[in-house]
């Protein structure tokens, strides 16, 4: 194994060893704040009304979308600005080696989160069509987050400001794009807008998977482009001389 992926495979382990110290943070993030969010939209249904995968679809972006921008930013950020890059820049690390690590600790978070966010469709009453698709659609839906939590946290210019930003984008913009209901619903002005956001092409082609209605290549690749310019943003944003 070649040293870039050795360091990368320590940076893996160390923010999983993190994982156990902020355990009961991590279980709202994963568990209870999608969830009862589910609950909430279950509980404004009215009686009677077929709500589809859309509750569930929209529960797992949400989910991805705290686990992804809002956690992953703010642990890089705090990285940053207390000083626990250095250790990584003096190792040395390569900045690569160092993102690649970071990236794949958020992809094992967001698999987690999915997994458990899905069980709970039979316990809602909600069928789901399970499908081999979905698995690269949640990859990608990460992958295409990861950048912009790498993005916030490298470029912030203050621990404030990082920690504003994984707050609005993972949390707010979430909850103000249409992952909870088509996007036909919003005006037509507020559609051109929705569309700027990766939640948006994110809930539309998880939702053509778990509702069985396919046609998602369009939103996957929407989503292939903003991974690739959101990671590349971020890792060249790495502040590696700063540390």
């Amino acid at each position: 194994m070649s040293k870039a992926m050795t360091d990368a495979w320590v940076i893996f382990r160390i923010e999983a060893w993190k994982f156990r110290t902020w355990l009961p943070m991590y279980v709202f993030s994963i568990v209870g704040a999608p969830i009862g969010l589910l609950l909430f939209a279950k509980a404004l249904t009215p009686p009677g009304f077929d709500v589809g995968t859309r509750l569930m679809t929209g529960s797992l972006v949400f989910g991805l979308g705290i686990m992804t921008v809002n956690n992953m930013a703010q642990l890089i950020g705090q990285e940053r600005f207390t000083f626990q890059l250095k250790l990584v820049v003096t190792s040395p690390v390569h900045p690569l080696s160092y993102a690649g690590g970071v990236v794949a600790y958020s992809v094992a978070q967001a698999a987690v989160t999915a997994v458990v966010v899905l069980t709970f469709a039979p316990v809602f009453g909600i069928d789901i069509h399970l499908s081999p698709w979905l698995v690269p659609l949640i990859l990608l839906t990460t992958l295409s987050m990861t950048g912009i939590a790498v993005t916030i946290a490298t470029w912030a210019p203050a621990w404030e400001v990082a920690n504003l930003l994984a707050n609005l984008l993972g949390l707010l913009v979430t909850l103000l794009s249409p992952v909870y209901y088509p996007i036909e619903r919003l005006p037509e002005w507020l559609r051109w807008v929705a569309r700027l956001s990766p939640y948006t092409h994110a809930g539309e082609a998880i939702n053509r998977v778990l509702s069985g209605q396919g046609g998602f290549e369009r939103e996957a690749m929407v989503l292939a482009g903003i991974t690739l310019v959101g990671l590349a943003i971020g890792v060249a944003g790495l502040r590696w001389r700063e540390a």
